[in-house]
């Protein structure tokens, strides 16, 4: 439990073992003030990384909102210990508030927990000049994960709340691999069950052999490699979502990529070339 979370615990307390249980008895309970709502926003401010600033008209909304969701949760505690205490005394209640908080922590106001959430609210993913290095961390980290999977469904707006989510700390980068892998299994049904069997995997982890290949015939980066090139495409997914014919093999993949284009662009193809065209001036007697 953290300190705020106690010293809420212990005004509540303090007002029941006054004998005071009635309905409102927590709604009082918590009551953050302007300048003390600044500090809490500053200090976890700082955590997140956030980098605007805070108004007068934020604060006064991060109070209304604050003191609302805290002495909501602490009313739901009060009525459920009356529930549950027989005896009705005042003391009795207060020690079952207290054994509530105690093991039902999650259910329990968190300041900090409800802070964070209300400055992530404001962290604008679409302008990333504004972003801290958390947020911009976790922006790269849901791009990466869309890209693996190259879904014609999922918006750079929907992959933005997904950082937002990340960087937040309500979802795992590996979290939004499962919810992308459940869509891919539509858009790439050739490779369904290895998703349902690889959790983690992304498409691009399991075409990876035939990107390889592709790649080495053509001497690029394969990071370099767009699923969305039609020549790939074809080779991964040959009947589209259809989804009833194969993928090609890692050698079929190759002695495709060797016949195309921009093989004639590689070093190998063009020493190849200037190797030919010497044979050539020198059966021509040219003596070179």
């Amino acid at each position: 439990m953290t300190p705020e979370q106690e010293a809420a615990l212990n005004a509540l307390i303090a007002q029941l073992k006054q004998g005071d249980t009635g309905k409102s008895i927590s709604r009082e309970a918590i009551k953050l003030t302007p300048t003390a709502a600044k500090q809490l926003l500053q200090s976890i401010a700082e955590d997140v990384q956030f980098t605007g600033q805070f108004s007068k008209e934020d604060i006064a909304a991060f109070v209304a909102a604050y003191n609302k969701k805290a002495n909501e949760q602490l009313d739901t505690v009060v009525r459920e210990a009356k529930d549950t205490t027989p005896s009705g005394k005042t003391e009795d209640i207060a020690a079952t508030v207290k054994n509530i908080v105690t093991t039902k922590y999650p259910s329990f106001f968190d300041p900090k927990s409800f802070t964070r959430d209300f400055i992530w609210s404001k962290v604008n993913f679409k302008d990333e000049a504004t972003l801290g290095a958390k947020a911009l961390n976790a922006l790269t980290e849901a791009r990466n994960v869309a890209r693996g999977f190259n879904l014609s469904t999922v918006s750079e707006v929907e992959i933005q709340e997904a950082a937002k989510q990340i960087a937040s700390g309500k979802i795992s980068a590996n979290d939004y691999k499962t919810q992308l892998a459940a869509k891919a299994a539509a858009e790439y049904p050739q490779y369904a069950e290895r998703l349902k069997t690889t959790p983690g995997a992304t498409v691009r982890d399991l075409v990876n052999p035939v990107l390889r290949a592709i790649a080495d015939a053509w001497e690029v980066d394969i990071d370099t490699l767009n699923l969305n090139d039609p020549f790939i495409d074809k080779l991964i997914r040959p009947d589209g979502v259809i989804g009833k014919v194969p993928p090609v093999s890692v050698g079929d993949a190759t002695r495709a990529a060797l016949k195309h284009p921009n093989r004639d662009k590689t070093r190998a193809e063009i020493n190849n070339a200037i190797d030919a065209a010497n044979e050539l001036g020198r059966a021509l007697g040219f003596g070179v």
